[in-house]
């Protein structure tokens, strides 16, 4: 058969092909430039130029949110300098960088401000405040995760109760230096906090995992949807009769859930958006399959997120409940999970992962935990 009367297939470019921005192809033609005297891999330029393309976006993201807490419409180098200083790995990689027309940091040194001018003690304004003088400079707010319910707070005699009383992180606690440790009404307790390379963060909290405000929040339940647990019975209490006819509706679309097996349905009046049902497997003794069981659990829910393209995700502590698994295996392999998921998944549209815990032997297995993982 003659190709003359065959169509010609349009041409795909590399960054098409890559799922990527930026131009893989010019990225590649300044490697070969620079690089004369070694090979250039075919997955060295893809991999420049997604790097690449997220610093960007990284740097963009957080110069428009300078310009607008400066009450400007147009990004400027002023607002990209404030960017990349107060963000201390941004700061740390552009150290010897120096942006034309930035300015400088806000700053006077401690020594000159000894003297008090009319009673009022002068302080140095911070790096995130852009303004000649410290004392019209707002004060700095604390980090607060909206729509949630203050913990409850003790009753008179000191000592809390086990049950729907305050809790308070156990004896020796102290949140890492990354993490930020606010209380306030209508807030939850952030406790610990990490962020990873490719800009997800991991954020352990206290409080009900009814009230938080997310795309979405996970239910560990069983093959036929059982509401019986902790979560469960939060979920069915908060979103009564019309979450149940949408669990309902679910379960005759999917059927039972194989194990590590997830299913996703709205969710209804509560502050997310969807519920991830997923079957939490048994701990088996500590054998591999148990662990593997997990790990696939964890990575079918976040896909689920992904294809729903849901930006926060809330987790309870999975496999750590009926499932039995020890809270410290569960914590390790829950993070390890999530981690590696995000490093295999460049396009992911998670950006926060939320652990909403409520006892103190959770929250210090998950702040202890999250403070060794690797970013």
């Amino acid at each position: 058969m003659s190709a003359r009367g065959a169509k010609k297939k349009k041409p795909t470019s590399k960054s098409a092909k890559a799922g990527v921005l930026f131009p893989v192809a010019r990225m590649r033609r300044y490697l070969k430039g620079m690089t004369h005297h070694f090979r250039i891999g075919a997955g060295a330029p893809v991999y420049m130029a997604a790097v690449i393309e997220y610093l960007t976006a990284e740097i963009l993201e957080l110069a428009g949110n300078a310009a607008r807490d400066n009450k400007k419409g147009r990004v400027t180098p002023r607002h990209i300098l404030l960017a990349v200083a107060n963000d201390e790995e941004l700061k740390q990689l552009l150290k010897h960088v120096t942006i034309a027309s930035g300015g400088v940091l806000p700053w006077i040194h401690h020594e000159l401000l000894h003297r008090k001018r009319g009673g009022i003690q002068l302080k140095p304004p911070t790096a995130a405040q852009d303004g000649p003088s410290a004392s019209k400079a707002k004060k700095p707010k604390a980090k607060v995760i909206p729509a949630a319910l203050p913990p409850p707070s003790p009753p008179k005699g000191g000592k809390a109760s086990a049950k729907g009383k305050a809790l308070k992180p156990p004896k020796g606690f102290k949140p890492s230096a990354d993490a930020v440790a606010a209380t306030s009404a209508g807030g939850f307790t952030i406790l610990s906090e990490k962020k990873l390379f490719l800009g997800q963060k991991m954020t352990v909290i206290q409080g009900d995992l009814v009230k938080i405000t997310a795309d979405a929040i996970v239910h560990p339940t069983s093959s036929n949807f059982f509401m019986g647990g902790e979560v469960g019975q939060a979920l069915e209490k908060a979103g009564g009769k019309d979450f149940r006819k949408e669990l309902d509706d679910l379960s005759k679309e999917h059927g039972n859930l194989d194990t590590a097996g997830a299913a996703i349905c709205p969710g209804q009046n509560f502050p997310a958006k969807f519920v991830i049902h997923v079957n939490s497997p048994n701990w088996s003794g500590g054998s591999g399959n148990s662990q593997q069981l997990l790990e696939k659990a964890v990575k079918n829910v976040l896909k689920l997120a992904d294809e729903k393209n849901l930006k926060s995700i809330a987790i309870p502590s999975i496999g750590s409940g009926s499932a039995g698994f020890p809270k410290q295996t569960a914590a390790q392999i829950i993070l390890r999970s999530i981690s590696n998921y995000f490093v295999t998944c460049m396009t992911s549209s998670l950006k926060q992962v939320y652990f909403v815990l409520f006892d103190p032997e959770s929250v210090a297995v998950y702040t202890s935990e999250l403070g060794k993982l690797d970013s």
